[in-house]
């Protein structure tokens, strides 16, 4: 700070002096009532580089969990809309099977069995109608290709619901599930040699046993049994529909014999959720069972009458309806997940908010107590401006 006797009166070096002092004492009490104004300690880049950076990389991040927890609303209510078509199926697949134990009867008579057959075929069309009308945001969730990554088109010739028959035209099993959400977009082609099949897609193929994969190398009616064709990114699983146990060698047959041939799997129905900062944070859903009248009974709705009523009828009720159940079970737990990552992400956001308040936000009662002192330094600077603006004045004296 310059110093100056106070005898040059050109310059008056005790005024410049008073003057920078209230230049900063008003610079700096506009930052102070700024902040209070704001309630942030930080408001430009000025006032503290590193912060503001910092501040800014944790706000991206609260952004970013808060639009996490919202794909997980959304995956819960999903969840919640497929529960309650399965719910809606597993009510009427117990009635289904009321009726079927009804029909079994030996005291009742063809007209009797018409009637129970006719009802049953109506549950059957309401389980159809359930299936459609199980919809997200116009997506059909029920049909069997709703899965994260890739699916299996409705074009393809293996698909959810196919029949399998030998060459003869023999009934062997029915495709009850199709998982081919690893695949990626593809047509894979299933061949034989002996009671081995084959699936080949391009230049890779992977070869499974079914005498080895079969119990005791058959598959007895009503037993379901999935082959998974790991390599390949696709698990199909088969139910055995005929009237006796089928041979390995039968069933292996009855993917090429019967034009099931070919499996044609597209980039299907989206179903991952990013639920973290992390888009490798991801929560993945499939519904790959085709709860469709076929698909559970083996026969279609519009087609079932008294003669459809078979033992083989009777088995699909029964194991599918575990197999529902199974699913809404999976749900359950899947809804239960999804909670707790809700309940985390939460969490998280309120500790990256308690960070970023504790560099971004203002100690409001500190600014307070900063701004009163200079305030009063403030008046202080003004009036030793004034005096020292009227100090050169005495030495008028002089002229005397």
């Amino acid at each position: 700070m310059a110093i100056s006797s106070g005898a040059r009166v050109n310059t008056n070096i005790s005024a410049f002096n008073a003057l920078n002092a209230l230049n900063k004492v008003n610079a700096e009490l506009g930052v102070h009532q700024l902040r209070l104004a704001s309630g942030k300690r930080i408001n430009s880049a000025a006032d503290d580089a590193s912060g503001y950076v910092i501040s800014k990389k944790m706000e991206g991040r609260i952004r970013s969990l808060n639009a996490a927890d919202d794909n997980v609303g959304d995956a819960i209510n999903l969840l919640s809309v497929a529960e309650g078509g399965y719910a809606t199926i597993a009510d009427l697949m117990t009635q289904i099977k009321d009726k079927v134990t009804r029909f079994n009867n030996a005291g009742f008579g063809s007209d009797e069995q018409t009637a129970l057959a006719a009802e049953i075929k109506q549950l059957a069309l309401e389980v159809d109608e359930a299936r459609s009308q199980t919809k997200f945001n116009g997506k059909v969730l029920l049909d069997g290709t709703f899965s994260a990554g890739s699916a299996v088109t409705s074009s393809s010739e293996a698909k959810v619901g196919s029949a399998l028959t030998t060459a003869a035209g023999a009934a062997t099993a029915t495709i009850t599930k199709i998982d081919a959400s690893g695949a990626g977009a593809s047509n894979m082609t299933f061949s034989i040699s002996g009671s081995t099949l084959t699936l080949t897609k391009g230049s890779t193929a992977q070869s499974i046993d079914l005498s080895t994969a079969l119990s005791g190398g058959y598959l007895a009616q009503g037993t379901e049994v999935s082959l998974n064709f790991s390599t390949l990114g696709v698990s199909v699983s088969v139910m055995g529909t005929s009237s006796g146990s089928v041979s390995a060698a039968n069933l292996a047959q009855s993917f090429t014999a019967a034009g099931v041939d070919t499996l044609a799997v597209i980039a299907g129905s989206s179903a991952a959720w990013q639920v973290g900062e992390s888009s490798s944070e991801t929560f993945s859903v499939a519904f790959s069972r085709d709860v469709s009248s076929t698909g559970l009974l083996g026969v279609s709705a519009g087609s079932i009458t008294s003669a459809s009523i078979t033992s083989t009828f009777t088995t699909n009720v029964n194991n599918n309806l575990a197999n529902v159940l199974g699913d809404i079970g999976s749900i359950g737990a899947q809804v239960n997940r999804m909670q707790a990552k809700s309940e985390m992400l939460t969490t998280s956001i309120t500790n990256t908010e308690a960070a970023k308040s504790r560099i971004l936000d203002a100690d409001i009662a500190k600014e307070q107590i900063s701004a009163v002192k200079l305030q009063i330094l403030q008046q202080t600077a003004t009036a030793q401006l004034a005096q020292a603006n009227q100090s050169p004045q005495v030495f008028l004296s002089l002229f005397r």
